[in-house]
């Protein structure tokens, strides 16, 4: 049985748990500026190690981490709440101008992601900014366990999401827009993809990430490693075809929405 809050306090507690690439501090600054400036404190739902967090507080925000991890939570450098991102007992409605949720709502089941989707809708009072990843191809990050044989997301992620989807997510707040952002990355050809992995049996690993049923950290090896190498040959020879890898989306009270300058437009993306 899947235990996500033993995956993930095993996963931060991995040494180097934070990535802080380029691509990413450029994701999380991007955030940053979508922030409204009218929203003074912010709950930030599935916040993993802070990186986001820690980075608001440094520059003077009011911020409540929210996590199942409290390992995660331990990083964070200001308020935590350990609170599943569905049942988030003990916070007032309408006690936070912004809820935050950034790369999360993609870990989650169908049904905690539908409780999520209503307590985010609970708790916010003025807006609700999302990120998550844009037209995921989940089988380019899938890896298989060398102890089990469990097939599993390396990074957790049981959902994949296209511009469309972001939209009408809560019944209280509306879509003031929805974009794709982010470092353009390179698509990996699926024909080829689909050879490395089930022909060569080349999955792909990230040594972080346990697997979810087992919790080790042993992935496969290949069947035909030679075959998988010359897959990446072969793929990192052809035309690149570049996409965004993170999609956004701010919403705002439907009661606020008149006054709204940033409402004149239509939702984009």
């Amino acid at each position: 049985m899947v235990d996500d809050q033993a995956f993930y306090d095993l996963r931060w507690s991995t040494k180097n748990s934070t990535a802080e690439t380029e691509r990413e501090n450029n994701r999380i600054l991007s955030t940053i500026r979508a922030i409204p400036s009218d929203c003074d404190s912010i709950l930030d739902i599935g916040t993993g190690d802070g990186l986001l967090a820690n980075k608001l507080i440094a520059l003077g925000k009011s911020v409540t981490a929210v996590d199942i991890s409290e390992v995660a939570l331990s990083k964070v450098h200001g308020p935590t709440l350990v609170r599943s991102a569905s049942n988030l007992c003990g916070v007032p409605d309408r006690s936070y101008d912004l809820l935050l949720c950034t790369e999360m709502l993609e870990h989650l089941d169908p049904t905690t992601y539908v409780g999520a989707l209503h307590e985010f809708n609970r708790v916010a009072r003025r807006a609700i900014l999302i990120t998550v990843p844009n037209r995921e191809v989940m089988r380019e990050h899938t890896g298989l366990c060398g102890r089990c044989g469990r097939q599993y997301h390396i990074w957790g992620h049981r959902r994949r999401f296209v511009s469309d989807d972001l939209r009408g997510l809560f019944p209280d707040f509306q879509a003031v827009w929805v974009s794709d952002f982010g470092d353009p990355l390179p698509k990996y050809s699926w024909p080829l993809l689909w050879t490395r992995t089930a022909i060569a049996g080349a999955w792909f690993v990230d040594e972080r990430s346990p697997c979810p049923e087992c919790h080790a950290l042993e992935p496969t090896k290949p069947r035909y490693p030679s075959l998988a190498r010359v897959c990446d040959l072969i793929n990192s020879n052809l035309p690149r075809i570049l996409r965004e890898p993170w999609l956004m989306a701010l919403y705002r009270c439907r009661a606020e929405c008149g006054s709204r300058s940033e409402l004149q437009g239509s939702v984009s993306g």
